[in-house]
């Protein structure tokens, strides 16, 4: 008796059941046939091991900013935010404002209010008062004269 006289018989669902499990793996392995067969992959031989490496994929097109414009856009974003910190001060007058309110009115976390706190205060224009309630910031006479100066 040979293998030839003697079938199995398979129903048909269950050979549908493994081609379809089948079918994804077959399409991976026909499209990185294609790949090969195209040039993009690569065949190299190192030492005792055969390595197959991807070239030439395709990625979408994403404009290129230069770090200079990248830059002057941060510093401008950086400005505006200064700016609109002392508008804030000068409306509050001498009653000083907390970091949370310039946060909260201006809609910036507020990490990014004690930074550029910390640069008025460096230029002089703001000063921080700590006390019991907690930190406000006043703006100084040379604060007042610049925005007074800027309003013009």
């Amino acid at each position: 008796m040979t293998l030839l006289t003697h079938t199995i018989s398979i129903p048909v669902w269950l050979f549908l059941l493994m081609l379809a499990a089948m079918l994804p793996l077959l399409v991976k392995l026909l499209s990185l046939l294609y790949q090969f067969r195209r040039g993009d992959i690569i065949k190299e031989e190192q030492s005792d091991m055969v390595v197959y490496k991807i070239r030439n994929q395709r990625r979408p097109a994403i404009p290129k900013q230069s770090s200079a414009s990248v830059d002057e856009q941060k510093k401008q974003e950086e400005k505006t935010h200064l700016i609109q910190m002392l508008k804030v001060l000068l409306k509050e007058g001498d009653k000083g404002v907390r970091p949370q309110t310039i946060a909260d009115q201006l809609s910036l976390s507020l990490s990014r209010v004690q930074t550029a706190m910390a640069t008025l205060i460096d230029k002089n224009m703001v000063e921080e008062v700590s006390g019991m309630s907690g930190t406000r910031y006043y703006l100084t006479q040379t604060g007042k004269d610049y925005c007074r100066s800027k309003t013009r």
